[in-house]
């Protein structure tokens, strides 16, 4: 098996009815906690518990290293919060490194015996291989993936973008006529949106596999950026009951790259939009601070989950969206930064998602400063 969902759960369902335990799980170390991933005899929903490392007994564990075995003590109580005859928790270790803990909890008679902890331990050993070999399995794919994405680089991408370039320029043309039917007018504004969107996930790939975002820095007023997004979000929401506010005072002078700042708001309107499916509201504002300006997309959707918005901007991470490459919002964060700039995001599920951009009027000055430091 290569994939832990069904690896661990699989390992922990031999060793509950082996062990002789009534409740049994498996957790693993990300970031500064441990999150659930496998458990057998407990009533609860795994993705809701995450425990600090160093708090509570498989806290204390996984930060150590050391297991714990606890028989018939009052001390199993207090430290689970809840009553049990025995516990057992067993670091899961590659090396020196821990990866995770084995917890087991009630031996049927009782007691568990040093006979028990040693096959523990070797079942805690064997959920840590797994688990380290689905972490190269992953490198491994992610390695493939950024091949693939090479070689779209040096062929497809190009080839693509030439593509809508041809495509842009004839719609501009078409503008162009006069006496143009309102509708067929409507029908080109479309036609145009799409190709802004198709061209913003080509250019996502190229700047991806290039690993760089080169910079061709011009001045403008956000205002006009902003009545550009304004009126593809119109178009994008035209058969919805979306509706997209926008607010940017006429005094914010921006000197950026214009088009790739374009990107990084069109983008997150974009995914905005997407998360309300049908109905909802998308704000779109920006305020001057100090030497920078904070510019700010709302939209009152679904919300994203704690353990999603830690990985929203790594690459080719998606929480079901049916549209995108995995791409975008890891350039979003390469174009910021790369303006010396910060993207943040907060969330809370079910009421709204915000995503807050902070960068410089002036890159050019900013970036002096930088070098100086």
């Amino acid at each position: 098996m290569f994939e832990l969902h069904n690896l661990l759960p699989a390992i922990i369902t031999i060793a509950k009815e082996y062990l002789g335990v009534k409740r049994i799980s498996l957790m693993l170390i990300e970031d500064d906690y441990l999150k659930m991933y496998a458990h057998a005899g407990f009533e609860v929903d795994q993705s809701s518990v995450n425990i600090r490392l160093g708090e509570g007994v498989a806290g204390k564990v996984a930060k150590t290293g050391i297991e714990v075995t606890a028989n018939k003590s009052d001390i199993v109580k207090e430290v689970l919060g809840y009553q049990a005859s025995s516990f057992m928790s067993v670091p899961l270790k590659k090396g020196d490194k821990v990866l995770g803990v084995l917890n087991l909890t009630d031996k049927e008679d009782d007691f568990f015996t040093e006979e028990d902890v040693k096959i523990a331990r070797y079942i805690a050993s064997q959920c840590a291989l797994g688990v380290d070999r689905f972490n190269l399995y992953s490198d491994m794919r992610k390695s493939e993936n950024l091949r693939v994405i090479g070689m779209l680089n040096s062929s497809i991408a190009h080839d693509i973008k030439n593509l809508l370039n041809i495509v842009q320029s004839y719609l501009e043309l078409m503008a162009l006529e006069k006496d143009i039917k309102p509708e067929m007018q409507e029908y080109i504004d479309a036609i145009h949106s799409e190709v802004k969107r198709i061209h913003g996930l080509t250019m996502d790939i190229l700047d991806f596999s290039r690993q760089r975002v080169s910079m061709a820095i011009e001045t403008f007023p956000l205002a006009e950026l902003f009545d550009e997004i304004r009126k593809h979000a119109n178009i994008m929401t035209r058969d919805t009951a979306i509706s997209v506010e926008v607010s940017v005072s006429d005094d914010i002078i921006m000197t950026v790259d214009r088009g790739k700042i374009f990107r990084v708001i069109f983008n997150l309107v974009s995914n905005a939009i997407d998360a309300l499916s049908v109905s909802g509201k998308v704000t779109l504002s920006a305020v001057k601070d100090g030497e920078y300006c904070v510019i700010r997309v709302k939209d009152t959707g679904k919300g994203i989950s704690s353990d999603n918005r830690k990985k929203l901007f790594q690459p080719f991470f998606t929480s079901g969206k049916a549209k995108g490459t995995g791409l975008g919002l890891a350039i979003v964060k390469m174009i910021v930064e790369a303006h010396c700039g910060t993207i943040d995001v907060d969330s809370e599920e079910g009421v709204f998602t915000e995503f807050t951009v902070r960068i410089p009027y002036d890159y050019e000055s900013v970036k002096e400063l930088h070098r100086q430091r």
